[in-house]
C-alpha cells in the first residue's frame, strides 16, 4: 500500500509538472502576496488589495518601479489597470537598473499608461524619451477612466506590439533598443509627483505571462526556406507574407497552390497574425499528413471575414474548426485589421486562441476528427481570387514529451 500510495503521489507531481508548463499562460501575481517582486527606485509604496497590487504615491518621490525577479525576452503579457485620472503610469518591459545594482535607475523601453491618449505607446524610460515616432502616436480614447483596462503586450526580438481592449495601439520595431535591452525585468511603475500632490494609486490584477523565448520562426520575412508551393505568395513590407492568387487562380481545390511546411509537427503551439480583405476566406491548416488531400487528411481552424456575423458561430465560421465545431465567440477583427491566432494541439486536446480570448477548447478523439493524424504538415490556404490574405508573425513551439 506504501509502494502504491508514493507511486501515485510521484505521478500526481509529474502530472502537475506537465500541466504547469510553460507554453501556456502563468501567472506573475499569485494574488496574496509579492512574492516573486522587488521595488526598484522611489519611495511609493506597493501592497496587496482584493487581489490587485496598488502602487500609491508618495510626497515628493521620484518614478517608483515593482519588479519582477525574474528576467524575459520574448515573451506575451497581459494584464488589467485601472489609474488615478491624474497620475501617470507604465509597465516597464526587458528593463534593468543602471550598473547592475537594485538602486541604479531603472531604464529600458516602457508601455504607457496613461489618461492623455498616449496610453499603449512605447517610451524610452531613462533611455531617450519615446521610442514610439511622433508621427505614429495618434491620441485615441481606448483607455477608459475609473474603469478596468486590458492591456495585451508582445514582445518578439526587436518587434513590441501592443494592443488595449482588444484594439491594437502599437506595433513597432526598434532595433536599436532591442541590441541594448534583449532582456529584462517587468516593473509596474507609480510616476513621481511634485510636493503637496496626491495621493494617487493605480491598481493592477490578472497578470499573466507567456514565455515565447522557446518558439522560433517558420517565416523568415525574406524567402520561403522551409515552405513548400506553387501560389502566388509574395514578400511585403513589415514582416508581411501576401497569398495574391494569379488571374484564374480560383476555388480553394488547388491544394498545391497552399503554403506548405516541409517539416510534419506533432504537439505544438502554433502563432500566427493575417489580415483579410472584405469576405476574405483561408485557413490555418495542421497535422496534415496529406498535403494532396489536407481536408480528408488534416485538421483546418477556419480564417473569414465573420465580422458581421451575428448570432452562433458554426465550424465554418472564424475560427472554427472545420467539420467540428465553431468558436464559442465571434473575435473576428474588420478586415484590414490584424487577427492573432495561437492553435495549440497537444495529443487529442486541441485549443484556439483568437485575438487574446480561448475560442476553442476540444478533444479531437471525441468527434469528427478523431481518425485524424497526430502528426502532420502545417499549412496555410490559397483559397483563390479575390482571397488576397496576409499573414506574418508565424511562429511555432514544438512540446516534446
Amino acid at each position: 500500500m506504501r509502494v502504491s500510495t508514493a507511486a501515485t503521489f510521484i505521478a500526481l507531481g509529474f502530472l502537475t509538472a506537465l500541466q504547469a508548463d510553460d507554453h501556456g499562460f502563468v501567472d506573475l501575481f499569485n494574488g496574496e502576496n509579492l512574492d516573486g517582486w522587488n521595488q526598484r527606485n522611489g519611495t511609493a509604496t506597493y501592497r496587496v488589495e482584493d487581489g490587485c497590487i496598488v502602487g500609491r504615491t508618495t510626497d515628493g518621490s521620484p518614478n517608483s518601479f515593482l519588479c519582477t525577479n525574474e528576467l524575459y525576452g520574448n515573451f506575451e503579457l497581459i494584464f488589467e489597470v485601472k489609474v488615478d485620472s491624474r497620475l501617470n503610469s507604465g509597465v516597464q518591459i526587458r528593463s534593468q537598473n543602471v550598473g547592475g545594482t537594485a538602486d541604479g535607475r531603472v531604464n529600458g523601453p516602457q508601455v504607457e499608461i496613461s489618461l492623455d491618449g498616449m496610453a499603449g505607446y512605447v517610451y524610452g524610460e531613462a533611455a531617450g524619451g519615446w521610442m514610439t515616432p511622433d508621427e505614429d502616436r495618434k491620441a485615441h480614447q481606448l483607455f477608459q477612466d475609473g474603469e478596468w483596462n486590458r492591456y495585451h503586450i508582445v514582445a518578439w526580438n526587436d518587434t513590441i506590439q501592443t494592443w488595449i481592449n482588444g484594439t491594437q495601439v502599437s506595433d513597432l520595431t526598434h532595433a536599436e533598443k532591442f541590441e541594448t535591452h534583449p532582456k529584462g525585468f517587468i516593473g509596474l511603475q507609480v510616476h513621481g509627483i511634485a510636493r503637496d500632490q496626491g495621493p494617487y494609486e493605480v491598481r493592477w490584477r490578472n497578470l499573466k505571462l507567456r514565455d515565447l523565448s522557446k518558439f522560433r520562426s517558420l517565416y523568415n520575412g525574406k524567402d520561403l526556406s522551409g515552405w513548400t508551393t506553387t501560389g502566388n505568395w509574395l514578400h511585403k513590407e513589415n514582416r508581411a507574407l501576401l497569398i495574391q492568387p494569379r488571374e484564374g487562380e480560383k476555388g480553394w481545390q488547388r491544394y498545391d497552390a497552399y503554403l506548405w511546411s516541409e517539416k510534419k509537427y506533432a504537439d505544438f503551439v502554433l502563432d500566427v497574425q493575417y489580415a483579410y480583405p472584405p469576405g476574405g476566406n483561408s485557413g490555418v491548416y495542421f497535422r496534415v499528413g496529406d498535403r494532396n488531400d489536407p481536408v480528408k487528411q488534416g485538421i483546418e481552424a477556419q480564417v473569414l471575414d465573420s465580422t458581421n456575423k451575428e448570432g452562433p458561430l458554426g465550424a465554418h465560421d472564424h475560427g472554427g474548426i472545420v467539420g467540428t465545431v465553431g468558436a464559442s465567440k465571434n473575435m473576428s477583427m474588420p478586415p484590414h485589421k490584424w487577427n492573432r491566432m495561437v492553435v495549440t494541439c497537444i495529443g487529442h486536446h486541441l485549443q484556439v486562441e483568437l485575438n487574446g480570448e480561448q475560442i476553442i477548447d476540444t478533444q479531437l478523439n471525441e468527434g469528427a476528427m478523431q481518425d485524424r493524424p497526430l502528426e502532420g504538415y502545417i499549412g496555410f490556404q490559397d483559397h483563390g481570387q479575390p482571397n488576397d490574405i496576409l499573414f506574418r508573425d508565424i511562429r511555432i513551439r514544438e512540446i516534446a514529451h
